[in-house]
């Protein structure tokens, strides 16, 4: 690396983000040729980093995302609700440059294969953010890159970060790590369940039928409108029959009919 991308202080290696070709995104894709799987602790994470990465992060063995959420909350549920929603943020505004999600299908595969495995910390808030890389040669050793980063596109590319890399303590990191990984919960089904949801291959007839119904939507006619204009019967009831028929009317939507 030139000098001008390395901000040095000593020994010091520092990941800001501040230099147009040297960023974390480069970092992580760089540390994919020298190792055999990646340790991640993020506050949250979105489906941009994992894209950023794409072509580089398949070359690992496996992947492990430890998460949080940006607020703190008390529940599996809660919390899972909070990823859920970020996630889907995401992935719609990748939509907006990646119509059809190229690179997606593969990340929904490593899931379900564990390849990519991701867990989520309940106990309390967490925002910690690491990655451990793991060297397939001994003599290279593992390494970590701790600071301010989280694992979404804006902490691996755009947002100023201070990021600093660490050599000699990372067996002290690693320990730490696999403290919380291990209270931590599973969530690789929950995360691919919101992912597929975007990446499900629908028939054309599917898709010509939603577009007929978004299309029509605003000319349904409703039930109100039938009544006065197009029964036949409704004009002729009586009025407590006109009651009964609107009670009907109620409970058959109270009880989805």
């Amino acid at each position: 690396m030139s000098p001008d991308k390395k901000i040095q202080g000593g020994e010091l290696f520092i990941v800001d983000n501040s230099d147009t070709d040297w960023k974390v995104k480069q970092y992580l894709r760089e540390w994919t040729e020298l190792a055999h799987s990646y340790d991640i602790a993020t506050g949250y994470f979105d489906i941009g980093a994992l894209l950023a990465l794409d072509g580089y992060w398949q070359k690992l063995e496996q992947i492990r995302i430890l998460m949080g959420d940006t607020v703190s909350k008390s529940t599996k549920k809660a919390l899972l609700e909070g990823i859920a929603q970020k996630l889907d943020e995401s992935i719609e505004t990748e939509k907006e440059k990646n119509d059809f999600l190229q690179g997606v299908p593969a990340i929904v595969q490593a899931i379900a294969s564990k390849q990519i495995f991701c867990k989520v910390y309940t106990k309390a808030k967490f925002h910690a953010k690491a990655y451990i890389t793991h060297a397939k040669q001994a003599v290279v050793g593992s390494s970590a890159l701790v600071g301010s980063s989280n694992f979404t596109l804006p902490g691996l590319t755009t947002n100023i970060e201070l990021n600093i890399q660490i050599r000699r303590e990372v067996e002290a990191l690693q320990q730490w790590y696999e403290h919380y990984w291990d209270e931590a919960e599973e969530i690789s089904e929950d995360i691919l369940k919101v992912i597929e949801r975007h990446t499900k291959e629908y028939s054309p007839f599917e898709v010509y039928a939603k577009a007929l119904q978004e299309y029509f939507k605003g000319h349904e006619i409703t039930a109100g409108e039938w009544e006065l204009t197009k029964s036949q019967v409704y004009p002729k009831l009586d009025r407590y029959q006109k009651e009964g028929y609107q009670a009907m009317m109620k409970i058959g939507g109270q009880h989805g009919g």
